[in-house]
């Protein structure tokens, strides 16, 4: 087996065992300690492959793409069928209710004040919940819902357009016909199944994940796409839903500088500064992204809640704090924001440093550096809900397709083994 063809098996090998590590096998519950720290190095195993494996070769096959046409419209019907079906199910079992979940219930409020006009009063107290809830969802999270609330739907049919969207974006990815492809599609039906089916996933019920997901998923397809401006409009909506990758930011701009891609550069700084203007100091104003920037100051005090009224969230979940327990939160917490900020950009220098000497590649650098950053993130989070950690597994869905199966929108990439 020549060291290309290693690398590639490595890669699919560690993606179906973060995949299982984030769905089944959650369901060992004695085991979680153990499948936390595989979800983990998976991740890590993933993002060196990056790396190492080569760019792939696009040529024009446009008989193939022919020839599977009405297979993806067959799958994209199913995914549809599918998916409608459960998010029904899911909507008559949970009503919308602050008891059981408030986060919903509370981005409905926003985009109804949002929706009304009053924008500088979007993040004001919410006395219907709680007796007096502080809103501290991000703007591009909860903004995408304020659609539901204005045509009278549930809100949930947000997230179960956007898992649509999701599948259906696979789906006519993937290059069918190469032969690692029924590998991707069982981690993609294992990963959608699970949060369509499992009680503990919470994905659709509960919680507004479903956007974040979407955003995520964007920034992985713009990667592959090496444009600066998609790369700049995606990575503003992750941040702006999600603080997960800030710490990608300043790696992104050492990696455009040390590549001299000035132009690329500025695309992404132009388009980012024009989405942070517009989706928050225009519409809610300096005060409120102030508020916003502070809200991870507040999570100790939140994570000391959690160990006291619900520590099952540490022990059946996945994450590291189960480790550190309720006497290290504090530790937890600074290394959490510590590595998220600094180790992006030392990964990325130490890349770019032995990029030559170990004949790494270049265009998938921002990937092996998006994928450590959320390892990072989700490794160290402070209270780990389970529907947090489906994000880095759509991201690693993505870019892995992209490296073993192809894009297959214009054109049909062969990966040489």
């Amino acid at each position: 087996m020549n060291a290309r063809n290693y690398q590639k098996k490595t890669l699919l090998i560690a993606f179906l065992l973060e995949t299982i590590c984030v769905t089944y096998a959650l369901k060992l519950t004695s085991l979680t300690g153990i499948t936390s720290v595989l979800f983990s190095l998976s991740g890590i195993v993933i993002a060196v492959c990056f790396l190492l494996i080569p760019e792939p070769t696009v040529v024009n096959n446009l008989t193939a793409q022919k020839k599977f046409f009405s297979y993806r419209w067959l799958l994209t019907i199913v995914a549809f069928i599918a998916i409608s079906a459960a998010a029904v199910k899911w909507m008559e079992d949970a009503p919308l209710d602050y008891h059981e979940g408030d986060m919903l219930p509370i981005i409905k409020i926003m985009s109804q004040r949002f929706l009304n006009g009053n924008w500088r009063h979007v993040y004001d107290v919410i006395p219907e919940i709680w007796g007096g809830m502080q809103p501290i969802y991000l703007p591009a999270m909860w903004l995408p819902f304020s659609l539901p609330v204005f045509l009278g739907i549930d809100l949930r049919w947000m997230t179960v357009l956007v898992l649509f969207i999701v599948s259906a974006l696979f789906i006519w990815r993937i290059q069918i016909q190469h032969k690692k492809a029924p590998y991707l599609f069982f981690a993609a039906f294992l990963l959608i199944w699970w949060l369509l089916s499992a009680e503990n996933s919470g994905l659709i019920p509960y919680t507004e994940e479903g956007v974040v997901i979407g955003f995520y998923s964007l920034l992985a397809i713009a990667l592959t796409k090496k444009n600066a401006w998609l790369i700049g409009f995606a990575t503003a909506l992750c941040i702006l839903s999600r603080y997960a990758i800030v710490g990608w930011l300043p790696a992104m701009i050492i990696y455009f500088t040390i590549n001299k891609n000035y132009k690329k550069l500025l695309q992404f700084c132009l388009i980012g500064l024009i989405c942070f203007i517009g989706f928050v100091l225009i519409p809610f104003g300096w005060q409120t992204f102030l508020k916003l920037a502070s809200i991870p100051s507040q999570y100790i005090g939140f994570t000391a809640r959690v160990w006291h009224d619900a520590p099952i969230v540490f022990k059946e979940s996945l994450g590291w704090a189960k480790f550190f327990g309720p006497i290290n939160i504090a530790l937890q917490h600074y290394l959490l924001v510590g590595m998220s900020l600094f180790f992006p950009m030392l990964f990325m220098m130490i890349a770019l440093s032995l990029q030559k000497k170990l004949s790494l590649t270049n265009h998938h650098l921002p990937f092996a550096t998006l994928k450590i950053t959320l390892v990072v993130f989700y490794t160290l989070v402070d209270v780990p809900y389970l529907y947090l950690f489906y994000t880095g597994s759509f991201v690693s869905l993505f870019l892995v397709t992209y490296l073993l199966a192809g894009d297959s929108i214009k054109n049909t990439i062969l990966v040489k083994d």
